[in-house]
């Protein structure tokens, strides 16, 4: 479930706990405007409101949307929870999505009013980057268009018909994964991300880039975007001429330790795979983070993170237990 940001104690002492309500039907999210008078206001944002103190979350979700909206949240689940510090006010947001609901119908295909006056739209998820949301909100929106399992690709020398058919088969399975050749390099390299491009073309799969690989800035142009080593996020440059270079594009890091948690959320990433949380048979030699870690690395993270190291399909509920947004693997996955 939930991601926080512990940074310094002094900024939590007057935080507002938040419940958002992440309302989706048909491919499309609910946002409302927020009134010119109050914090942010003008900007798009998902409805909801403050937790009281000794507020239920469950209860307090409810009764905002009801308020707002005059929906019934009949059935949901945790989406993320993250913190963020303004100048003038920090605030925690916890988001679900609503699965189900009753009450007020909103026309999917022009703006409307919600209960309090405020403009009320159904926008498609992809299309969220082209609204004026408040900073905070950009975890949220990350973690929205993020699947919950995350393929990294295995480190193949070259590719025969029978790895050919598994990569084909995972582009169909998976909808966000890794190209990580770390032993291939110059035109070899070059040919085989470019063979595995044409095999994902007609599926929604996301293909991203190992920062590791040196690439062309073709390939690059068609890539989803890049996932930082550890070693590329320390590199503050490259990331920054990356960014502006491709604005568009997903920007993800690999991170094991609190240093490397916090560069990222330096560098406003869209989201990190933290590791090892298990041990692995790649580095059987790398002590294991261990659940309890990973939950407070992860609650430090201002977006959204995976789970690596040992994962399976089978922990995805364990590892959003613990902050994750799901998990990332390679094995397992990739058989």
């Amino acid at each position: 479930m939930p991601n926080t940001v512990p940074d310094h104690m002094d900024k939590h002492l007057n935080e507002v706990h938040v419940a958002v309500a992440v309302i989706v039907k048909n491919n499309r999210v609910l946002i409302s405007k927020r009134p010119e008078h109050v914090h942010q206001g003008g900007l798009w944002e998902f409805p909801g409101g403050k937790v009281e103190p000794g507020e239920p979350f469950i209860s307090a979700l409810k009764r905002e949307i009801q308020e707002e909206l005059a929906i019934k949240v009949l059935k949901c689940h945790p989406l993320i929870k993250i913190a963020h510090h303004y100048p003038d006010k920090s605030v925690l947001l916890e988001a679900h999505i609503i699965e189900d609901f009753e009450g007020q119908q909103y026309p999917e295909h022009k703006m409307s009013l919600g209960s309090e006056g405020q403009a009320v739209q159904w926008v498609e998820i992809l299309q969220l980057k082209h609204y004026a949301f408040p900073a905070a909100n950009q975890a949220i929106i990350n973690a929205l268009q993020l699947p919950q399992i995350y393929a990294i690709s295995p480190n193949l020398l070259e590719m025969d018909t029978l790895q050919l058919q598994i990569f084909k088969k995972m582009f169909q399975k998976y909808l966000l994964v890794q190209l990580r050749f770390k032993t291939l390099e110059g035109e070899r390299l070059e040919q085989m991300v470019a063979k595995v491009f044409q095999l994902a073309q007609g599926s929604p799969v996301r293909l991203l880039l190992n920062s590791a690989m040196e690439l062309n800035t073709e390939l690059h142009d068609i890539a989803a975007g890049v996932h930082l080593s550890s070693a590329q996020l320390a590199d503050t440059h490259w990331v920054r001429q990356y960014q502006q270079q491709f604005p568009e594009k997903l920007l993800a890091a690999s991170c094991h330790n609190t240093l490397e948690v916090a560069q990222a959320n330096d560098l406003k990433l869209d989201f990190m795979a933290i590791s090892p949380v298990q041990r692995t048979l790649s580095h059987p030699q790398q002590l294991a983070l261990g659940w309890d870690k990973f939950a407070q690395l992860t609650a430090m993270a201002q977006m959204p993170v995976y789970a690596l190291g040992g994962m399976n399909p089978m922990d995805v509920d364990l590892a959003r237990s613990n902050g994750a947004q799901g998990i990332a693997g390679i094995r397992s996955l990739f058989s």
